[in-house]
């Protein structure tokens, strides 16, 4: 059920960041099946922020098939399709737990959240450098 509800997410939030009619759906897909394998990968016993990163890769590598199909850019299919997996409940807490004075409890929330933001940024970043030539290994380096 909640990987309807995340495509359901991604789906809206495709819809507000304008996102072309003809992709809409196809990023919602994209959504759904990185939060899917996160989901699954959790369940497995892997660490929350070890699933973030492989669901956000994955959005990233299938994320590249309907940008180039499309000639629309990678962004949208990447931001759309993290949306799901960003850690809001614990950014919450961390206001939370410092509203209540609780230093330790804000502290740990705040390194979670700080994880999975850092998960999400390297999973995509790490799908960008694997698909795209100017940002990979085929530079022209300086002599």
């Amino acid at each position: 059920m909640q990987t309807v509800f995340s495509f359901l997410a991604t789906l809206g939030f495709a819809v507000l960041y304008n996102v072309p009619y003809n992709a809409l759906w196809i990023c919602a897909a994209i959504g759904a099946g990185g939060y899917l394998l996160r989901s699954v990968l959790v369940d497995f016993g892997i660490a929350i922020d070890v699933a973030t990163f492989f669901g956000a890769l994955f959005v990233g590598l299938v994320g590249t098939i309907p940008a180039r199909r499309l000639r629309l850019p990678m962004v949208l299919f990447a931001i759309t399709g993290i949306i799901c997996m960003i850690p809001g409940i614990s950014v919450y807490k961390i206001l939370v737990y410092f509203n209540q004075g609780d230093l330790l409890g804000g502290l740990e929330s705040a390194v979670r959240a700080g994880f999975g933001v850092g998960a999400i940024a390297t999973g995509i970043g790490a799908a960008r450098i694997l698909t795209d030539p100017e940002w990979g290994f085929d530079r022209d380096r300086p002599t």
